[in-house]
């Protein structure tokens, strides 16, 4: 007779600690975050949500190589943690790195699906790339599922998108679309 199926021990530890080193994170407390992700590691073993955190806090002090590493761990150990999936493509987009950005962003999108985030980026992978196909598919998915387009107001890169003869116009559909008159103004077009 078989009972109930037991929740894995350590995967649960795991949960446990990562949320130690992510109030570390919270409080913006980075090196001691990267101090107990050790002290875990070396006491406990290596953990996927820890090595997650531990990335988060070297992704936050700048240090990109190292957080990358950590999100590498964290993933091999947990390949749904979409977390680590979407942070290293941010570090892969800041780098230069676009091919491997594009992979953790389809990743982000495969496991979450729902969710404008993975979109968003392969949207602005496309806009790089001065896509306008791929752009306006992946922002139409981004806003389906709740992105709000003010947030790029401020980016460099998007400031550069209304000014790429091949993207400003669907910036313009898309605003006139789902927009309001700040973003009305952002792209130079009257309210």
């Amino acid at each position: 007779m078989a009972g109930p199926e037991l929740p894995d021990y350590r995967a649960a530890l795991g949960k446990d600690l990562a949320g130690d080193v992510s109030r570390l994170n919270q409080a913006g407390r980075y090196r001691d975050a990267v101090k107990l992700a050790g002290r875990v590691s070396r006491a406990v073993g290596r953990l996927a949500h820890v090595s997650y955190e531990a990335g988060y806090a070297h992704y936050q002090l700048g240090e990109y190589d190292v957080a990358t590493r950590h999100y590498d761990a964290a993933l091999r150990r947990d390949p749904s943690l979409v977390s680590a999936a979407y942070d290293r493509g941010e570090i892969r987009l800041i780098t230069g790195e676009r091919d491997a950005a594009s992979t953790d962003f389809l990743t982000v999108v495969r496991l979450t699906p729902n969710h404008w985030a993975g979109h968003f980026r392969l949207a602005h992978l496309a806009g790089l790339s001065s896509d306008p196909v791929l752009f306006e598919e992946h922002l139409m998915d981004a806003l389906h599922y709740g992105f709000d387009l003010e947030v790029v107001m401020a980016d460099p890169d998007w400031n550069q998108f209304v000014q790429d003869p091949a993207l400003r116009p669907v910036l313009r559909k898309l605003i006139v679309l789902y927009g309001n008159d700040r973003l009305t103004s952002w792209i130079g077009e009257r309210p």
